[in-house]
């Protein structure tokens, strides 16, 4: 019988990331041959409509919330603190920001008002996520079990406030808030749905993470603690306290998110699934793929907010491919990198005896 085994590959960073970047071009190319075939479209036309999803300046939209939750994410994940609850995190940052820009009067101040609003965000992203990483810290419970249900309670808090003591007054009856003030909003660029002060704020938030994590103290420590407390303790630094600070941090980058998404996007709260949207779980897959890693990360979350402007290219656009093979060719693609992250880490051997 052959004995299979699962050995750990050294490789260079440069290596592994040229791997991953050859993964990425071979697993495109395969995707457009497919679905030429498929549809009987010509591979011409599927490789333009590719091409146009990685160079359409729609993907910041995607970015500017993809990519905070997901550096947040990588920090928390380096501790060993699963937080899997960014989308509820992001929900009731957008709350947060919605609270400042129609409730108070700062909302109506030029400059200061998206500041205050993204700030509260930030807070009451920590503040969601803290609840999780107390009862982990003095109960032991699962932080994953918990800030997933948390997710869901967060949804139907602003389903409560849209529907309810927020629900706009020249809203027609539907579930969201008014508009949130001129004063209040972040200035997009011309023509699109998302702001370049974002886009720039969101990678130097990576970039500050990245040297925190590499470059502290306390941020090596943060990374010691997914492999060994013991360590960290021995160094001096309370445990219980890192991983505070990385729930906090995760949870404040997500808070963060969702207060963009209501000044730059929406401009409005509304209902918490719209609200969430699913970035806060695609954010998760998104700051693996970044290998845990800050830095790694922006490219990650370009490469998936492509593949969500791929996904309605190829639905609407001249290929007109349809919702099911377009959900398959955008989860094969993700399947790859997934596969070429295994493969730079890892290699099977195979023995016969």
């Amino acid at each position: 019988m052959p004995k299979v085994a699962i050995v750990k590959r050294e490789l260079s960073k440069i290596a592994t990331a040229l791997a991953k970047v050859l993964v990425i071009l071979l697993g495109l190319l395969l995707a457009a041959t497919l679905t030429s075939i498929a549809t009987g479209n010509t591979l011409k036309l599927i490789s333009i409509t590719l091409f146009q999803s990685f160079t359409n300046l729609n993907v910041f939209v995607y970015i500017s919330t993809l990519l905070p939750t997901a550096v947040g994410l990588s920090l928390a994940f380096s501790a060993n603190a699963w937080n899997l609850g960014a989308e509820g995190q992001l929900v009731f940052g957008a709350i947060g920001a919605t609270f400042i820009a129609l409730f108070t009067p700062l909302g109506r101040q030029e400059i200061i008002a998206p500041i205050a609003a993204l700030i509260f965000a930030s807070f009451l992203g920590a503040l969601w996520a803290l609840p999780a990483a107390l009862l982990k810290m003095f109960r032991g419970i699962n932080e994953a079990l918990t800030t997933l249900l948390m997710n869901f309670i967060a949804y139907y808090v602003a389903n409560y406030l849209v529907k309810g003591p927020w629900r706009g007054r020249t809203v027609y009856g539907y579930p969201t808030t008014d508009m949130i003030p001129i004063e209040s909003r972040i200035p997009t660029a011309p023509g699109y749905s998302f702001s370049w002060y974002v886009v720039v704020a969101c990678i130097a938030i990576a970039v500050l993470l990245y040297l925190f994590l590499y470059r502290t103290r306390v941020g090596i420590a943060l990374r010691a603690l997914g492999s060994s407390i013991h360590f960290v303790e021995l160094s001096g630094l309370s445990s219980k306290k890192l991983f505070l600070i990385a729930f906090l941090i995760s949870g404040a980058l997500a808070g963060f998110a969702g207060g963009v998404k209501i000044l730059v996007y929406h401009k409005k709260l509304v209902e918490g699934p719209i609200v969430g949207g699913g970035y806060g779980f695609t954010s998760i897959m998104v700051s693996w793929l970044g290998g845990l890693n800050p830095l790694f990360v922006i490219p990650a979350s370009y490469y998936t907010a492509a593949l969500y402007i791929l996904s309605f290219g190829l639905q609407i656009g001249s290929a007109a491919v349809g919702d099911a093979l377009s959900s398959t060719i955008v989860g094969f693609l993700l399947a790859l990198i997934l596969l070429a992250d295994f493969l730079t880490r890892y290699r099977i051997v195979i023995r016969f005896r």
